[in-house]
């Protein structure tokens, strides 16, 4: 029987197939894609074990292939050995109220895409979470829904989701390319708070972009009243 539970084609069916001998498997020339990080994430957050070397999902090592030292990545059992981590349903009603509480602006151009959809994305990354997404009532307030979601155009929400895994792989916050600010904390993720602590995001350009310019103008804002 094929233990392969995707769908034949995907990068995770391709992916899954490559790791399931349980061996050690280099990232840059045997997994599919030219970035695997997004399905292997899939992989963990649909209850399938890859091995850990500290806090990472991946040993770097020399692939005698392609000659390199690279990350490596290895499936521990081919069968599940943690329930998935699933995150809830949008519906169509409560997508439209939160695209209208956020005036359809992406949140780090401020500005409302034409000719095409804006994306929904969570503040808090997936790659963080240590389980499924809370239900959320339809009745939420406006406050919940501002804590929990922001909205990006596409680029900019594949560009978040590049920054957040590589904070969680390393250890070191993302910055606003060639800004490095940080209102609260500094450019790594605080040694006193567990790595699915959402309080670790707090003060991160790519958790609350508004919150982070407004912190910021009212740093230059005060440079100016001094110059003055």
């Amino acid at each position: 029987m094929n233990p392969n539970p995707y769908k034949e084609g995907t990068q995770k069916n391709k992916i899954f197939e490559v790791l399931s001998d349980l061996s050690w498997h280099c990232s840059e020339c045997e997994l599919p894609g030219s970035q695997p990080a997004k399905a292997l994430q899939g992989l963990r957050q649909d209850g399938f074990e890859l091995e850990k070397n500290g806090s990472n999902w991946e040993k770097r090592m020399h692939c005698n292939n392609c000659n390199r030292v690279t990350p490596h990545r290895r499936l521990v059992s081919v069968d599940r050995t943690h329930e998935p981590i699933s995150r809830i349903t949008i519906s169509s009603k409560l997508r439209e109220r939160i695209i209208k509480l956020f005036e359809n602006r992406d949140e780090i151009l401020g500005y409302s895409p034409t000719g095409r959809a804006i994306e929904i994305d969570h503040r808090f990354p997936e790659v963080r979470w240590n389980g499924s997404e809370p239900e959320l009532d339809i009745s939420a307030s406006d406050e919940e829904l501002k804590n929990r979601y922001m909205l990006l155009v596409r680029e900019h929400n594949l560009l978040k989701s590049r920054n957040c895994e590589t904070c969680k792989r390393t250890g070191i916050r993302g910055s606003f390319p060639g800004i490095y600010y940080w209102y609260s904390g500094d450019k790594h993720w605080p040694s006193d708070i567990p790595d699915n602590d959402e309080a670790g995001c707090a003060g991160c350009f790519w958790y609350k972009p508004s919150e982070w310019k407004e912190k910021l103008n009212e740093i230059v804002n005060k440079t100016d009243e001094k110059s003055s």
